[in-house]
């Protein structure tokens, strides 16, 4: 079954759009209020002791980068709201397709063998990894040899004692591995279904089939 192609949206544009509005404005009459202070103390100022040229550059400087870091905001905030709902339209692109990220679940449909990784850090050694049921019974254990840091890959093929194959279902995998003399629990990561994406204040959210939502930036691979 294909699944259904939802985009949710939990920010609102238009608000983002106004509140620049409102943050430009502000600057501009922060601006006017500057200048017409800065005429004001010249014309008080005592003729026989003028204010020093430094001293009015200096006043001068400090509104306009206070000018400038204002319409750099307003600017930057533009450019980011553009950039989420650009950054939607691509994950939108994942539903329906298995999409890679940091997890344990892996689903066998009893014939073909399934694939992981382990985040591996620098100089871990005697890496173990086990494939236990949905009730938390071991059913199988693999040994991956020594190897550079990152993702590490593993194939499960299904297989049992006897060479039976495993039912249909779900599984889960663990890691572990030694790292300056003490064992070490390892992140592993797993191939699930994108269902849906949703636009989060946060950022961009990928829904999975397995019920658990990751953040867009943290698919690693898609297939």
């Amino acid at each position: 079954m294909i699944p259904r192609t939802t985009i949710n949206s939990t920010t609102d544009y238009s608000t983002i759009n106004k509140k620049a509005d409102t943050k430009a404005s502000a600057a501009d009459q922060q601006q006017d209020r500057f200048l017409k202070l800065l005429v004001k103390q010249l014309q008080s100022q005592d003729p026989m002791n003028p204010m020093d040229n430094a001293a009015t550059t200096s006043q001068m400087a400090q509104i306009s980068s206070v000018t400038g870091i204002e319409k750099l905001n307003t600017t930057m905030q533009s450019m980011m709201a553009s950039f989420a709902s650009a950054q939607s339209f691509q994950a939108a692109a994942l539903i329906g397709k298995e999409v890679l990220t940091q997890g344990n679940q892996m689903k066998f449909d009893g014939t073909k063998p399934i694939d992981a990784r382990v985040d591996l850090p620098a100089n871990v050694s005697n890496i173990k990894v086990t494939i236990t049921d949905k009730n938390g019974a071991v059913v199988d254990k693999i040994t991956l040899p020594q190897q550079a840091a990152g993702a590490a890959g593993v194939v499960w093929d299904g297989k049992l004692e006897g060479d039976k194959l495993a039912a249909a279902g779900d599984y889960y995998i663990s890691a572990t591995g030694v790292k300056d003399g003490k064992e070490i629990a390892l992140n592993t990561l797993t191939w699930q279904t994108a269902s849906s994406v949703e636009l989060a204040k946060t950022g961009v959210n990928v829904m999975l089939g397995n019920q658990k939502t990751v953040a867009f930036s943290d698919v690693k691979q898609i297939r």
